[in-house]
């Protein structure tokens, strides 16, 4: 139902109930984007990280991933909220905090959105060239998935659904193809075990791999965003957590691991390190053929569509909910009323997109080299930062408020203080080794990092100022159904 705020614009719910658990999944994983990762990713890790090592580098990152889940599934039983990252912090540090972060959401969702924007133009505009034989310029590629992107945004949340779920289902059977051949022609004992030893996981370039493990699992904390959407939210959104977790962890391990025993542990990091960019593409075609290849090549492109039309949703819900609270234009709050779509949150993160994509380009820089990776990087960096600031929101929760005693204390207290400190570890190497993940040696690129401490002393300073009730903060006052006093709807 809408209603009108103070100021006249209409408010509304999301589209209560509209999603189940295997919806927020489908969701989740596609913003993963695994053939995109496997790709453009993993190669890398091996290439530039610790080689071998780089298989049990993912499975270190899924434990500290799972550490911050512990607590991250149990404060998402508490509050359902479309302000995910930002509505944690407030709730569990303090207003100001809360606003600091709703800032630094902002620039590193948007950041992502828009850097995976430019990896899909780029790469899509080569798809076409290839199938067409004749030259696609990117910007037209560009244009064609924005008009498809604003399209599915403007309708109900389970149309894009449907669309997520078509294309992670062909990307996952695809590698997975890839996978079972690597076995074939390698055999069991071509998968060795010395990948998980600590000597070759900790050794040179632990960091540089440790960082893309990281990247790679930007977005599976997607999933508290959709909180008003579920149907129940209270059960669907910590098994979509566990379930995209788990379902990510296996899939990259399984998969490094594979990339890893197609040429050798002895020469995997050699081999990617002469051409990261067509490393899978080689292996596939030099084990199953080119037609094989060709399809997979297809499949990035929509692997990276999925992507952006993931992170775009999810950018659009924090626009919502900080509108809501008064940290960004009241007009982004406004729902669809027959949709329940946040039209006029996701038209602006679009305007803010094509604007971007225009400036960078009038300024000369490459859609995927220029645009796309730094912004990309700058987004991922933001991302863990969040994850980070949520883990130690998590511990600041049940420490101030009276459930801790209904909570088990390993699962609300300890598990997520680890998963701090190894977020916070990660996050060093990460700000340690950025130009190695921006790829460029350009100084205002690698100054991009600064902007998220900008962010997060604004986003302190326009809470301070806002209308967000003190009340709120005060006398451990809890607010647990933002938004979503409706009864949960069964499964």
């Amino acid at each position: 139902m809408s209603t009108n705020d103070s100021t006249g614009i209409p408010q509304g719910d999301l589209d209560a109930g509209a999603m189940g658990t295997a919806d927020i999944v489908f969701f989740v994983l596609a913003g993963v984007a695994p053939m995109g990762v496997a790709v453009a990713w993993l190669p890398l890790a091996i290439a530039l990280g610790n080689g071998p090592g780089a298989a049990g580098t993912y499975l270190i990152a899924g434990i500290i991933l799972a550490l911050f889940s512990a607590g991250y599934v149990r404060m998402s039983r508490r509050i359902a909220d479309v302000g995910g990252f930002y509505v944690f912090a407030r709730e569990g540090l303090g207003r100001r905090a809360g606003g600091a972060t709703a800032y630094v959401a902002v620039l590193a969702y948007n950041a992502a959105t828009i850097g995976i924007f430019g990896s899909f133009a780029y790469f899509s505009s080569h798809v076409f060239t290839a199938l067409l034989g004749t030259p696609v310029p990117w910007q037209l590629s560009a244009s064609v998935g924005f008009v498809i992107v604003a399209v599915l945004a403007y309708f109900e949340v389970t149309t894009s659904a449907k669309v997520l779920g078509v294309a992670l289902v062909a990307e996952v059977l695809m590698l997975l193809g890839l996978d079972a051949a690597i076995l074939i022609e390698r055999g069991f004992k071509g998968f060795s075990l010395e990948v998980f030893e600590p000597s070759v996981v900790l050794g040179s370039g632990f960091g540089v791999s440790l960082m893309f493990a990281f990247g790679s699992f930007v977005g599976f904390e997607a999933t508290a965003l959709y909180g008003e959407e579920a149907r129940n939210p209270r059960r669907s959104v910590p098994r979509a957590t566990y379930i995209s977790l788990t379902a990510v962890t296996v899939f990259y391990l399984l998969t490094t691991w594979a990339a890893i025993s197609a040429t050798g542990v002895s020469h995997a990091q050699s081999v990617t390190k002469a051409d990261p960019e067509n490393y899978i593409f080689d292996v596939s075609t030099d084990l199953i053929g080119q037609g094989y290849t060709e399809i997979m090549g297809i499949l990035v492109m929509t692997s990276l569509f999925a992507a952006f039309l993931a992170f775009h949703f999810s950018t659009s819900r924090y626009h919502v909910a900080l509108a809501r609270d008064g940290l960004l234009p009241r007009s982004m709050a406004r729902i669809h009323p027959k949709h329940g779509s946040p039209v006029t949150a996701s038209a602006w993160q679009l305007g803010l997109l094509a604007v971007t994509t225009c400036g960078f380009t009038l300024a000369g820089q490459h859609p995927y080299l220029g645009m796309s990776i730094s912004l990309f990087g700058l987004g991922v960096l933001g991302i863990v930062l969040l994850q980070g600031i949520a883990a130690a929101s998590i511990v600041g929760f049940f420490l101030r408020r009276h459930h801790r005693q209904d909570e088990s204390v390993l699962g609300a207290l300890v598990s997520p203080a680890l998963g701090a400190l190894g977020l916070i570890g990660g996050l060093a190497l990460m700000i340690d080794n950025y130009s190695t993940l921006t790829g460029t040696s350009a100084a205002w690129v690698n100054a991009l990092p600064w902007a998220l401490p900008a962010a997060a002393v604004i986003g302190a300073f326009v809470a301070g100022r806002s209308r967000i009730t003190a009340a709120e903060e005060e006398d451990g006052v809890e607010v647990t159904t933002l938004h979503t006093a409706k009864a949960p709807m069964p499964e």
